[in-house]
């Protein structure tokens, strides 16, 4: 089993990616709310993929627990039976609200949107099983508490997802959900330069200003995702995307930071690549180089938004784009020591 922690821990991070660029995927759409309750989906194992089957429809036989939209709610059936009175079986019980939220509307692409979300995130979670067991067959503690830790927050991501969905997309829990990924990707990547086991010399100052670099990104990445929420919350309101810039330069301090916090992580970034001199090795300079690619990358997107129509398509490239930069950072910095 030793052999396998390598590919076990790869296939764990590319899906825990993957599950990353459906989730913006997700919210590009609008496609969180496709499936109202949690794990299921409209009380079923396989999302429905027509009006009708959230319809109450006389004659059919609906099973404890499937939910359907009536009158602009979302009722549940409280036990099993077949349909003959909507307004007799709520009478007797047999129909109740769905309190935990009040969204109360069906839309097939959504709900499938949302339900291979769901399905990659499940998957996800085979290889992280995996790499903890052989970890723990090999008797490698370290790889051991690292995948265990990785599977604890794995458990994490899938318990505030629910929450998330009970709560209607509250404020901050979708910011607080993506941070809850990142973190299964960083231990991921930790496990993965562990087992590749090459690490090289930096001068002190370089590798300190790779870890300035890193916390820096981390912040522009969490500044963004709030603004990313603001943005939901403006079109939610009726405003078109072209007047999107121009609203949140006005109003929204958070946006006039993200916005000039990228000068910072760029000033960062150039800092260590600067330290480290344009010698090395190569996987050393191929992780420079995709850096530098992904910044430049962020750049164009980020001026897409300011002087651009906000175009939705550019919003989870954004995003990958910034996780990209901190990510491979991340794996660059653990394959370093100082002298």
């Amino acid at each position: 089993m030793s052999g396998a922690r390598l590919p076990l821990a790869r296939a764990s991070f590319w899906l825990a990616f993957l599950v990353v660029l459906a989730g913006s995927v997700v919210r590009m759409t609008g496609s969180g709310m496709g499936c109202p309750d949690w794990p299921k989906c409209f009380g079923l194992l396989v999302p429905p993929t027509e009006a009708s089957q959230v319809t109450w429809t006389p004659g059919a036989a609906y099973d404890e627990g499937r939910m359907l939209v009536q009158n602009d709610t979302l009722w549940v059936a409280q036990s099993a039976f077949v349909a003959r009175d909507f307004d007799v079986e709520r009478a007797q019980g047999q129909w109740q609200p769905y309190l935990k939220h009040d969204y109360a509307t069906f839309n097939a692409a959504h709900t499938w949107i949302e339900f291979i979300n769901r399905c990659l995130g499940a998957l996800a979670g085979i290889p992280a099983i995996l790499l903890l067991l052989a970890a723990a067959l090999s008797r490698d503690l370290r790889t051991t508490l690292l995948a265990l830790l990785g599977v604890l927050a794995l458990g994490f991501v899938a318990w505030l997802g629910k929450l998330v969905v009970d709560g209607n997309l509250i404020p901050h829990s979708i910011t607080i959900h993506m941070l809850g990924a990142l973190a299964i990707l960083c231990i991921d990547s930790v496990i993965i330069q562990r087992l590749r086991g090459l690490t090289v010399r930096w001068h002190r100052s370089a590798r300190w200003g790779l870890a300035l670099a890193l916390a820096v990104t981390l912040a522009q990445i969490l500044t963004g995702t709030e603004v990313r929420e603001v943005v939901d919350l403006l079109l939610k309101q009726g405003l078109g995307r072209p007047d999107l810039a121009t609203s949140l330069s006005e109003s929204h301090v958070l946006y006039l930071i993200h916005r000039s916090g990228y000068w910072v992580v760029l000033a960062a970034h150039a800092f260590w690549i600067w330290r480290m001199g344009p010698f090395g090795q190569k996987h050393v300079l191929r992780a420079r180089n995709v850096v530098i690619l992904l910044l430049v990358g962020q750049l164009a997107t980020g001026l897409l938004f300011a002087y651009g129509a906000f175009p939705a398509w550019a919003q989870p490239i954004h995003l990958l784009l910034g996780l990209g930069v901190f990510l491979t950072s991340w794996g660059l910095y653990w394959r370093t020591t100082s002298r």
